[in-house]
């Protein structure tokens, strides 16, 4: 004769199996990311963020820091970028850096943008952050003069690349074109 588990007891144990199982059990908080102007955003110092899209009313927070100019690596940004930034009084450069194929004449790019631009307060953009946090990894190593593990440092506090676009930063930094000049 089989014995019957009372349905109380059995939805007890099922309910304690599934909150070990869950998201939710694993005390993540899903909107940490958007903490700040941007998701990811990150502030290395007082000239200089990166970030990705915006959140809430992140467009105004960014000017009441001070940024001048946002630095958008986004591919396809969205329409009204550029509006949307001027009415607060901050310029948008966009450079296209399409996310699975980076490549070393972006880079060249963006270091311009950054050297002819560096009086300024900027936001380094993209979607998430990642395009925007190893581009600028990449230029304060290359043209800031800042340690390598420094720089690492804010990388990976945003995201630890790999595949494609680590293979573009061991690329670019064992490629001679990394100099500044």
């Amino acid at each position: 004769m089989m014995s019957r588990t009372p349905i109380p007891l059995l939805a007890g144990l099922l309910s304690l199996g599934l909150s070990f199982a869950s998201p939710a059990g694993a005390q993540h908080d899903p909107d940490s990311a958007h903490q700040g102007p941007a998701m990811n955003f990150h502030r290395i110092d007082q000239r200089l963020a990166t970030g990705g899209h915006f959140a809430g009313a992140g467009v105004n927070e960014l000017a009441k820091q001070g940024v001048s100019l946002v630095i958008d690596l986004r591919d396809k940004p969205p329409a009204g970028q550029e509006k949307l930034l001027a009415a607060v009084g901050i310029r948008w450069i966009n450079v296209p850096v399409v996310w699975a194929e980076p490549k070393l004449k972006d880079f060249e790019v963006f270091r311009e943008l950054m050297a002819a631009n560096e009086d300024e307060s900027i936001l380094v953009q993209c979607q998430a952050n990642y395009r925007a946090s190893a581009m600028t990894y990449l230029y304060r190593v290359t043209e800031g003069g800042v340690p390598e593990a420094e720089a690492r440092k804010d990388l990976n506090s945003i995201w630890v690349p790999e595949g494609t676009w680590q293979a573009f930063i061991d690329e670019f930094l064992d490629s001679g074109t990394n100099e500044a000049g």
